[in-house]
């Protein structure tokens, strides 16, 4: 399997949205879903990138999984913020890019998923041996 460069930068990038979210919005107390938000958008990117980068073929399935929850949450996020709250630039900009690097990790992800490299072609068949000098097929 050849690198997905393209899946490992959009995996860089959604580990670098995360951090820059943690940082807008501030460090989550250390109550358990503190410590979830911050495995979910650091930890795993981060864990995904390192085990893509290893070759494991898994490990771009799990990506794919990753970038469509990701993807869901940016867009049900999107709506809230459009519908319920006051929306303000920053925190549409953040999921509006979040979202665009988890379609582009369903793609590449997908994508480098299905591309398996083709084993070499099996040698061509030998000639068949000559008859024995002793048998009765001999003239």
């Amino acid at each position: 399997m050849t690198r997905p460069w393209g899946l490992m930068i959009s995996l860089i990038g959604l580990t670098a949205i995360g951090m820059a979210t943690l940082f807008l919005v501030g460090q989550p107390d250390q109550t358990e879903p503190g410590r979830l938000l911050i495995g979910f958008l650091i930890g795993m990117p981060v864990f995904l990138l390192i085990a893509v980068r290893l070759g494991y073929r898994w490990a771009t399935m799990a990506s794919v999984i990753y970038g469509t929850v990701g993807l869901a949450l940016d867009l049900s996020t999107i709506v809230q913020l459009i519908t319920k709250d006051q929306p303000t630039v920053a925190a549409l900009t953040a999921n509006g890019f979040s979202g665009l690097l988890n379609f582009l990790v369903i793609a590449f992800g997908g994508r480098a998923f299905l591309d398996v490299s083709q084993a070499p072609p099996p040698p061509g068949s030998r000639p068949p041996n000559p008859p024995f000098p002793a048998s009765s097929a001999t003239p």
